[in-house]
């Protein structure tokens, strides 16, 4: 687990009403996504869920990054 991800991710979140009240949003009911590519290791993206889940967030999300391959002349059309 990493302690001051977790610190972070505990704090209240506060957003208005439409009326214009603070209203503090409940950790649980919080959504999370963890981007990473594959030059982040493992064992990282591991502990930074694992801290997501620590800190009671409801739903937590992976999504990687592809990495885009070149366009080769060949496959270029003509219009």
């Amino acid at each position: 687990m990493i302690a001051p991800l977790r610190a972070v991710l505990e704090r209240p979140m506060v957003t208005e009403t439409e009326a214009g009240q603070p209203e503090v949003i409940d950790v649980a009911s919080r959504e999370i996504t963890v981007l990473g590519d594959k030059s982040l290791p493992y064992d990282v993206v591991k502990k930074v869920m694992a801290t997501c889940t620590a800190a009671s967030y409801g739903k937590i999300s992976l999504a990687v990054m592809k990495k885009e391959l070149p366009v080769g002349t060949g496959s270029l059309e003509s219009v």
